[in-house]
Formats: structure tokens, C-alpha cells, sequence
């Protein structure tokens, strides 16, 4: 087989790879996909476990998960190769969310089904060889180089030293059937599971000759419970009859006083003949009652209903006007108040006509003292000053009395407001709007009071005419009642007299049932006197009698119990029989345990035999191949039980384990060990596949590693996915 392309949606893969015959060393970096693509070609060829669950084996992610590609497509993938001289593809995609699920192998070019290709056997018939062997040969990863014990790895190696063929069952399969067989016979249900029910046996026979014993006791316990209950019966049966005795005296005494209650009940009913029922009477009483509270609710609230709404204090000026009257006065003040208030500002300019006519005579004044006809101008300066200065008296003046005016005006302003008891006329419209509003308020409250006085006279009045109407019902009954005191008595009397009518009533039809009753009990029979039984204490012998009827009870219960358990457990001679039985079956597994121990021990032989005679086929090729790979330094490995392997030391005295030696030299190791079994156990055609096996390889053997798998190339095809470059 020649793997030719892969196409891939699987992980983080997403392309095609093609491959070459021969050698094929792909060099990519980290996180490129080797490993992606190494697990794509096993998963192609022997499919997807969707069985595997997680585990610490693969690190809590199954393949399914592990795998599943990156962009959320389906997992599917393709492969072309030769085989048998034929170009074939097959395919896995997704089915039904089942990873990888649906199979397809057809002819590249035609397109024609494959029909010997299955998605069961496809790995095994391409490679020659069942999955776990794959995996544990050709299939070599980094951290898988070690290889481990596995069934159809054993048998191909048997089949390298005995017939050639892998039908047989291999050592591990054969180990595990007896190892089987062997817990069938020693495990829960072999041996343990028979000398447990031999043990239950003897425990069912030890125990039902207990059972029988203990029915034996309590069969004597109970006869002996019997006779005490028939004695016990008798002496209560004569108490029965003493006390009968006693009784019918006391029922003579019963009638005379039931005769004479029967004429009591018939004068009390004679004289409530006239009075209601007992019903209508405390019907009437509640009336009466509801009637009086309510009277006194009436009154006690017409008594403390409010009185005369007090007139709002208002201010005087206001005394006698509506609410809009009193705006309107307001508005006028106010008016008035804004007039009086209202005072034109003062001229000046007569006060400065007349300084300037004084400065103008001061300056000719002036002007005639310094000219030489300064007599004229001096009188005409004196004259003008004069003139100036009259005019200034006369303006003052009617300054003054002007002002004098204009204070008496402001003072009749400041009057307005004081009037109403304010400092400010500008809240006298609001002193307005509150008396229209107080005003108001009052009338509303003075009309309500009056409406509520009215409704509470008319309760007071409704009230008194229920009562009354109550008063005069009660008439016919209660004539003498004139205040509702009287009635409520009078209703107390007749409901006393309703009330003991009903009680001597009842107390008669009392009597008369223990009359009826007695009867019944005592009968015509008329029993003696028996002084000697009336001194017995009845109430000890029913005690007594009920306690035995008890035990009697518990004795029969018990003895029906213990026949039923008996009954349940079986007969002696059948469980004589079959701890008889299981005796036997003990023995018989013990022997076959033994048989199974002798065969175990031969087949340990065998297989130890047989691995003496494959082991130094494996071994030698491993050997040679590793040698190759170290140099020559290690030209002798040993393949010990469990797939273990061990080298010899370079003096060649000691055999030394893979685990002591270093990472490299393991690896190289198993890689031999592996590449020995290649050629061993697969065909020729079938592909090696190695994911980073050289990574703790050094330069010098990570070049004979090449070569190798160089030279094996010639014979197989070879993918090798690498991180590290070669040289030439």
C-alpha cells in the first residue's frame, strides 16, 4: 500500500498532504499539524473510537474530542493510494453526529464501490495487521516509543514460532479465560456464594428445631391462658347477675321518680303555653338590647354634638360688609392710600434764579467799587442784591408751607392702613381676600353644625320609636311593661321558663331511655339475690378477664406465628437434604479450583516456553538494528515478560533496563524493538509512520536513525514527521 494524498478536516487541519513512495521526511515546525496528521492517518484506517471516554490515559480528552476540528465542520477526510496494483480512495465523514462514522472506499478514477473495504476491516486489510498491533509497531509517536502487553500483539508473535497463523488464542486470552473460571468458582458466586447458603442451610435447621420448641411452650402456655379465661368468664357471669338483682330495685325506683318529672314537664308547659318560642324570645331580647344601644348611642352623641360656630374675629373696619364688600372698601383704600402718597417732586429753579440774581447784584457791587463811577453801579448792585434776597424769603417760605401740606397729606396716608391694624397698605387686599375666606369658612361650619344637630335629633327620635314599637310588640306576654327595664326582665322570666320546660323535658326523656334500657338489659328473667357475689369486686374480675383474654390473644397469635414461620422454613428432612447437597457442590468447586490452578501453572509454562523461542528472533533483529543506531555500542538487547527491554553493558557483564538508561538511548531502543517487529510481523506494503520519534535523538544517531529508515524506505513506505532539519 502507498498512501499517495490525504485530504484532512480534522483538529486544526484543513488541506491536503501528498506523499511520495519511499522515504517521505516531512521537516515542519511546531504546531503545524504533525501529530494532527499522524492521528488523521490511524483514525482513516481503523476509524474512531466514539466509545473512549475521558481518562488520565489521554489526558482527559477523547479522540472524538481531542480532534474535532477547530472551524466547528464536520470531521471527515480523505485517502488516495495504491494498492494491489489498484488507485483507491476511501472516506470517512460525519454521520448522524457520529465523528468519522460513515465509510466509502471506491476506485479514484471510475468511482466503483470497493466492496472487501469496510469501515470495520479497512485497517486490517491495508496494513495486514489489527489496530492495536499497528499502533504498537509502525505507528511511532514522541511519547509512544515504549511498547506494551496486548493480546493480538501476542498472538502474531506466537504465530512467528508455531503453526504461522494468528487464529489461536494468545497466552493473555487464554490467562484471562482461566483467571475467569477461576473467580466463577472462588468469587462471590462460586465457593463463598455455596458455603454461604450451606451456612443458611444449617442456620434455617438450627432454628426450626428452636421454632418447634418454642410451639411446643407456648401451646401449653396458651391451654393453661384458656382455662383461666373460662373461670374468670363464671365468676362475672355470677357478679352479672348479682348486679341484676340490685338493679331491677332501682329501676321501681326509676318510674315513680320518671312519673312524677312527667308531671312537672306538663304544668310547665301548661303555663308557656302563652309565651313565644324560645327562638322568638331571644330574638326579641337581642331587639331590645340593639334597641337600647342605639337610643343611648343617639343620645350620648346628640349630647356631645358641637355647638354654636364662633364667629371669626375680624377687624373693625370691615364690621357688617360681605366678602366682596370688603374687597371693594380695600380697593378704595388702597386707591385713597396710592393719591395721598402721590406728592409732585419740588422746583428748584425759582431758589437758583434768585441766588443768581444776589451774585449778579454782588457783582456790580464789585464792578462799582473798582470804577471810577462807582456810586451807580454800587446802588444798582445794593438794589439788585436786594431784590435777589426778597425773592429768596419769599421762596422759602413757600417752601415751608408747602412741605407743611405735604406732611399733613402723608399722615392722612399713613392713617388708612393703621385703621385695619397694619404697617403696610399694600396687605390690605390680602387682609380682604382672608376675612371673604374666613367669612365664608364660618358660614359653611355654622350651616353643617346645624345639618348635623338636625340628624342627630332625628336618630334620638328613630331610636325611641324602635324601642317603643318593641315595648308594644311585647304586649301580648309582657302587658304589664311600660319601660324597657320591665321588658328586658319580663323576657328574662319567659326565656327561664322556655328554658327550664326544655331541661325537665330532656331529663324526662333521660329517664325514660334508662328505663327502655334497663328494660332491655334485665329482661323478664328474674334473678336472686346473691349476697357472696355483690361482695366480689367487678371491676378486678373484668380487669382481670380482660388481661387473660389479652394473653390468650398474644399466646394464639404467637403460636400462629411460630406455625407460620415453621411452615415458611420448611421441612427438616427437606433442608437435611439440601445441606446434604451443597456439601457435595462445595467439594466438587474446591477440586475444579484446584484443576483450574494445575492449568494456569501449565499454560505459565507454555508461554514462557514460547517465549523462549520468539523472543531470540525479536531480540537478535532489535539487537542489530540498534547497534546500527549507537554505533556498535549496544549491539545486545534482551525482551523480557511484559515487553520490557534491557541492554547489556558496555563491558558486557551487566544487563541494564530501559528505564536506567538515558532518554535517547530508550528511545532508540524501543524504536529498534519496534522496527525489528515491522519487519516481523507486518507486510511489506504497509506503512511506517513515525510523529518526532528522533527529538531526543543527537545529531550523530539521529543520522544513522535516517539512514535506516532510509534503507527500510526501499521496502515500505516510510512518513516521517519531523521538527528538527537533516543534512544531506
Amino acid at each position: 500500500m502507498i498512501i499517495r494524498k490525504m485530504r484532512a478536516s480534522f483538529g486544526k487541519l484543513h488541506g491536503t498532504l501528498e506523499l511520495t513512495e519511499g522515504m517521505n521526511l516531512l521537516c515542519l515546525p511546531n504546531e503545524a499539524g504533525k501529530s494532527t496528521w499522524s492521528a488523521f492517518l490511524v483514525a482513516m484506517l481503523y476509524g474512531v473510537d466514539t466509545s473512549e471516554r475521558a481518562s488520565a490515559a489521554n489526558q482527559g480528552l477523547p479522540v472524538k474530542e481531542r480532534y474535532k476540528p477547530w472551524d466547528n465542520s464536520p470531521m471527515e477526510g480523505a485517502i488516495e493510494l495504491s494498492w494491489n496494483g489498484r488507485e483507491i480512495t476511501i472516506e470517512r465523514s460525519t454521520d448522524r453526529r457520529v465523528p468519522m462514522g460513515a465509510f466509502r472506499a471506491f476506485d479514484t478514477a471510475s468511482g466503483g464501490p470497493v466492496p472487501e473495504l469496510t469501515g470495520e476491516n479497512c485497517g486490517r486489510i491495508l496494513c495486514g495487521v489489527e489496530r492495536s498491533v499497528f499502533e504498537r509497531t509502525a505507528f511511532i509517536r514522541q511519547l509512544g516509543l515504549t511498547v506494551t502487553d496486548d493480546a493480538a500483539l501476542e498472538k502474531r508473535l506466537g504465530a512467528l514460532v508455531t503453526t504461522g497463523e494468528d487464529g489461536a488464542k494468545s497466552y493473555s486470552e487464554l490467562a484471562e479465560e482461566l483467571k475467569k473460571q477461576k473467580n466463577k468458582l472462588v468469587g462471590r458466586t462460586g465457593l463463598p456464594r455455596l458455603t454461604e447458603q450451606s451456612a443458611a442451610v444449617r442456620r434455617a435447621l438450627d432454628g426450626l428445631y428452636a421454632m418447634q420448641d418454642d410451639a411446643m411452650r407456648i401451646t401449653a402456655q396458651k391451654e393453661a391462658a384458656q382455662e383461666e379465661v373460662a373461670r374468670l368468664e363464671a365468676l362475672e357471669a355470677r357478679f352479672q347477675r348479682a348486679q341484676k338483682a340490685k338493679k331491677r330495685a332501682g329501676l321501681a325506683d326509676l318510674e315513680q321518680k320518671a312519673a312524677a318529672q312527667e308531671t312537672l314537664c306538663r304544668e310547665l308547659k301548661e303555663a308557656a303555653a302563652r309565651l313565644p318560642e324560645e327562638e322568638e324570645l331571644r330574638a326579641l331580647h337581642r331587639s331590645v338590647q340593639t334597641a337600647e344601644d342605639k337610643l343611648r348611642t343617639a343620645k350620648m352623641e346628640a349630647a356631645f354634638a358641637p355647638g354654636e360656630v364662633v364667629r371669626p374675629a375680624l377687624p373693625q373696619a370691615f364690621s357688617g360688609m360681605t366678602g366682596e364688600e370688603a374687597r371693594k372698601k380695600a380697593a378704595e383704600d388702597c386707591a385713597e392710600y396710592d393719591r395721598l402718597r402721590d406728592v409732585p417732586p419740588r422746583k428748584r429753579w425759582p431758589l437758583l434764579l434768585c441766588l443768581a440774581v444776589m451774585l449778579a447784584g454782588i457783582g456790580l457791587c464789585a464792578a462799582g467799587i473798582l470804577s471810577e463811577a462807582g456810586s451807580v453801579l454800587l446802588i444798582a448792585g445794593l438794589a439788585v442784591f436786594a431784590a435777589g434776597l426778597v425773592g429768596l424769603i419769599a421762596v422759602l417760605l413757600l417752601r415751608g408751607k408747602r412741605a407743611a401740606a405735604v406732611r399733613a397729606r402723608l399722615h392722612q396716608a399713613d392713617l388708612i392702613p393703621l385703621r385695619y391694624g397694619l404697617s403696610d397698605c399694600r396687605e390690605l387686599p390680602k387682609l380682604a381676600d382672608g376675612y371673604a375666606a374666613a367669612l365664608t369658612q364660618y358660614e359653611k361650619e355654622r350651616a353643617q353644625a346645624a345639618a348635623q344637630k338636625q340628624a342627630l335629633e332625628t336618630a334620638v327620635t328613630a331610636a325611641q320609636n324602635e324601642l317603643d314599637a318593641l315595648v308594644n310588640k311585647c304586649a301580648a306576654f309582657a302587658p304589664d311593661c311600660a319601660a324597657p327595664a320591665d321588658l328586658r326582665e319580663a323576657i328574662g322570666a319567659a326565656l327561664h321558663a322556655r328554658s327550664r320546660l326544655a331541661t325537665e323535658q330532656r331529663a324526662l326523656e333521660t329517664m325514660r331511655q334508662q328505663i327502655g334500657s334497663m328494660r332491655v338489659i334485665l329482661g323478664d328473667e328474674d334473678a336472686p339475690e346473691d349476697a357472696e357475689a355483690m361482695a366480689l369486686d367487678g371491676a378486678k374480675i373484668a380487669y382481670d378477664l380482660r388481661q387473660a383474654r389479652q394473653r390468650l390473644s398474644d399466646l394464639t397469635t404467637a403460636l400462629a406465628a411460630k406455625q407460620g414461620a415453621i411452615g415458611a422454613t420448611g421441612s427438616a428432612v427437606e433442608l437435611e437434604a439440601e445441606a446434604e447437597l451443597l456439601t457435595e457442590q462445595i467439594k466438587a468447586a474446591q477440586e475444579k479450583s484446584e484443576v483450574v490452578d494445575l492449568a494456569m501453572a501449565a499454560l505459565k509454562r507454555a508461554d514462557e516456553t514460547l517465549r523462549s523461542r520468539f523472543s531470540p528472533q525479536i531480540t537478535r533483529d532489535a539487537g542489530l538494528l540498534l547497534s546500527r543506531l549507537t554505533g556498535g555500542k549496544y549491539p545486545n538487547v534482551l525482551l523480557e515478560p511484559g515487553m520490557l527491554l534491557s541492554v547489556r553493558s558496555e563491558d558486557g557483564t551487566v544487563m541494564r533496563p530501559a528505564a536506567a538508561m538515558s532518554y535517547g538511548t530508550a528511545d532508540q531502543m524501543y524504536l529498534a524493538l519496534r522496527l525489528a517487529m515491522c519487519e516481523r510481523l507486518l507486510p511489506q506494503d504497509a506503512p511506517l509512520v513515525l510523529d518526532d520519534a528522533l527529538v531526543n535523538f543527537d545529531d550523530e544517531r539521529a543520522r544513522a536513525a535516517i539512514e535506516l529508515l532510509t534503507e527500510l524506505a526501499k521496502k515500505r513506505q516510510v512518513i516521517l514527521f519531523t521538527c528538527r532539519k537533516f543534512g544531506d
